[in-house]
């Protein structure tokens, strides 16, 4: 017999923070959900999402600002997915750069302009090292999700784009190569962000003299505590007329996600759970609890200043614009 209740698609990782809802351990009461997470990368997950095929999804916090601001009819949840400093994914090829400021007038690699990491990494160089978006040429890889307007910057493209999950191996050849003098990645989050380890080191130097430009835990560390910001870079978006017809539902599913954020540790290893707990120490409270607080408020605010800076996006959304509205 088919099932009465609505029913609710949802295209999200397969992760610790999400394996309960995708198990099936907690539900949403009275709502039937649909969940797909196999995707190659989460590049991909964000285009399919943006595209119409989920009512929610995991989705980049840069686009979705951006698609907000032109009017298109996704709306936020307080679920903040991925999270963390991204000092640690701008690399360059060694001997090559004596200094941050030596990227002015040079040709910079990113796997899409308009990434949240990339975001956050030119914001990053402009507030420490003055460097503006415009006074370098960039160079882009794979496929933009979504821009909504012309860019103050000469972007050169790879035609056809890599495919989703490809990006930064042809990035990382071409600043071995001295073709680029450096790339802005996406890569290892939330603690590995902070202390480093992970996956991306490794992908990015199987091209000789490839390393990161910042690896300095103790300075990552101090710019978190100075700058009272803790990047935002994934966010769980929805339909805003999912709002609208289910009012009940957007509170229930925030309630899902942070029982399934208590559960987390059965999925994961002492090294992850360990990680964790270094993370909410440095920061001084739980960036995953699944609050739009005031480091989380503040965060958004400056992803929006950056995407100004960068050309783009023209102005500054409020944010209870852009959140559903039982915040």
């Amino acid at each position: 017999m088919a099932s009465s209740k609505p029913r609710i698609t949802l295209g999200i990782p397969y992760h610790p923070r999400t394996r309960a809802i995708i198990d099936g351990k907690i539900t949403v009461e009275g709502y039937d959900l649909d969940i797909t997470h196999d995707f190659a990368s989460p590049g991909e997950r964000h285009h399919r999402f943006a595209q119409g095929e989920f009512d929610i999804g995991e989705f980049s916090a840069a686009t979705f600002l951006r698609t907000r601001e032109k009017g298109r009819s996704f709306l936020a949840l307080p679920i903040f997915f991925e999270r963390g400093p991204r000092q640690r994914n701008i690399f360059c090829c060694e001997g090559k750069l004596s200094h941050p400021r030596d990227l002015r007038g040079k040709k910079i690699g990113c796997f899409r302009y308009g990434a949240t990491a990339v975001v956050w990494e030119r914001g990053f160089l402009l507030d420490e090292y003055g460097l503006k978006t415009t006074e370098m040429d960039w160079y882009v890889s794979g496929h933009e999700l979504f821009i909504g307007q012309d860019l103050p910057v000469k972007v050169e493209r790879l035609e056809p784009p890599t495919p989703f999950g490809q990006e930064k191996s042809v990035l990382a050849k071409l600043v071995s190569e001295g073709a680029l003098h450096a790339a802005l990645v996406a890569g290892d989050m939330g603690y590995l962000g902070i202390f480093g380890g992970g996956t991306l080191p490794k992908i990015m130097s199987e091209f000789s003299g490839i390393k990161p430009l910042f690896q300095d835990t103790d300075e990552i560390i101090r710019w978190l505590k100075k700058t009272r910001l803790y990047p935002i870079i994934h966010l769980i978006a929805l339909k805003e007329e999912i709002a609208e017809r289910y009012p009940d539902f957007p509170p229930k599913l925030v309630e899902a996600f942070r029982e399934a954020k208590r559960l987390s540790p059965k999925y994961m290893s002492r090294a992850e759970i360990e990680g964790y707990e270094k993370e909410k120490a440095v920061l001084g409270e739980d960036p995953y609890a699944c609050v739009l607080g005031e480091i989380e408020k503040r965060t958004m605010r400056a992803l929006n200043r950056y995407q100004i800076e960068q050309g783009l996006m023209k102005r500054e959304l409020p944010l209870e614009s852009c959140f559903t509205k039982f915040l």
